[in-house]
């Protein structure tokens, strides 16, 4: 018998068993999810999308933002997913944030070099990374979310880079930028923006920037992870408000969180979260979706569901299989694909005979 077989004929109880873990949620009370990008094409394509996604037993579609449409976008489409019950969550990054550049240059990530963001990005042009300290960015945001949440009909509303800038990339990343980082380097390490330093100093009496290793210093990380959390609670705030759920995307484990961006994300008030297990960018064998679920599902202790989010090309059809398996072996709730635009006639067709039983 394949470990496959042996996990559906056991409904995953013994592996919950032996592990110590919460068994994962009977597939009834399960929920797969699939991020989609904004070029949804004419109505019509659209509607065939989300009439497809339906069929192959997506219950949610976290559909990205068009800032140039604003809420029309998803006032347009929402109906038309409606019709197919699908749900449609709105999709919105939320530190980085390019927009502000021109009004609030001042408002931007700032490293230990003293350089910010708006000035010189790290790794790509686009990470535009707003500072979490400034108080206008938390109120910006905080209304910009509120907005969101008040058209009619969206089921719910989903952070994505909320975050600071990594400051260790995940090492299959490193090498396409030339990098090696073996450690906590100043170019990539954020949070100097002068609204943390003071912030923290009025904290401790330290500044951040004549600590002699910012790196090991647990009361300066344990700052910069709080800053993140604040802003995720006031967003949480006005979204719940509105009587919206609101989910984010963060990084795969705790640990790797806290580690690489500042994310504490066991604490948030989230109503559900989405780790991105994306297992070949930490060179991980498909097994490890398992490892890193059941990480994040002992976190949270049962106080919201958690959905794996599986990297589609990494994945083969039949690895897709697999790693549905392991994703609820480890105790998840289901799954989130990333990204629509990524299956082929293939994934579709096991999507259609796993997620649909």
């Amino acid at each position: 018998m394949t470990r496959k077989e042996f996990l559906r004929l056991t409904g995953l109880g013994l592996a919950a068993f032996v592990t110590g873990c919460r068994p994962s949620p009977s597939a009834s009370r399960r929920k797969h999810w699939a991020w989609m990008g904004a070029n949804v094409g004419s109505e019509e394509a659209a509607r065939r999308t989300f009439a497809r996604l339906r069929a192959s037993g997506i219950d949610a579609l976290l559909l990205h933002e068009n800032r140039a449409e604003g809420p029309a976008f998803y006032e347009r489409l929402i109906p038309l997913a409606q019709a197919e019950g699908l749900e449609l969550h709105a999709w919105i990054p939320t530190m980085m944030r390019a927009e502000l550049l021109e009004d609030h240059p001042d408002w931007y990530a700032v490293n230990r070099e003293g350089v910010s963001t708006a000035q010189q990005p790290p790794y790509v042009d686009y990470y535009r990374f707003l500072s979490p300290c400034v108080p206008g960015v938390r109120t910006y945001l905080a209304n910009y979310y509120d907005r969101m949440a008040q058209i009619e009909g969206l089921a719910g509303l989903h952070l994505d880079y909320i975050r600071f800038p990594d400051v260790i990339l995940p090492i299959t990343l490193q090498p396409k930028y030339g990098l090696v980082q073996d450690r906590e380097y100043p170019p990539f390490d954020y949070g100097y923006h002068p609204e943390c330093r003071s912030q923290f100093k009025a904290q401790t009496g330290l500044d951040p920037l004549q600590l002699e290793d910012p790196s090991t210093h647990a009361a300066w990380r344990q700052f910069r992870y709080d800053q993140i959390t604040t802003v995720v609670r006031q967003i949480a705030a006005r979204v719940h408000a509105r009587g919206k759920p609101l989910t984010a995307a963060v990084f795969p484990t705790p640990e790797i969180a806290r580690t690489l961006v500042r994310q504490d994300w066991p604490r948030w008030p989230l109503d559900a979260v989405m780790p991105m297990i994306y297992h070949n960018f930490y060179d991980k064998p498909v097994a490890w979706i398992e490892t890193a679920t059941r990480e994040g599902v002992k976190a949270l202790d049962g106080r919201i569901p958690l959905y794996s989010g599986l990297f589609i090309p990494a994945l083969t059809p039949a690895e897709l299989d697999q790693a549905i398996d392991y994703a609820l072996a480890g105790g998840a709730a289901g799954v989130s694909l990333f990204n629509v635009e990524s299956l082929t006639d293939a994934h579709w067709k096991v999507l259609k005979a796993r997620l649909r039983t």
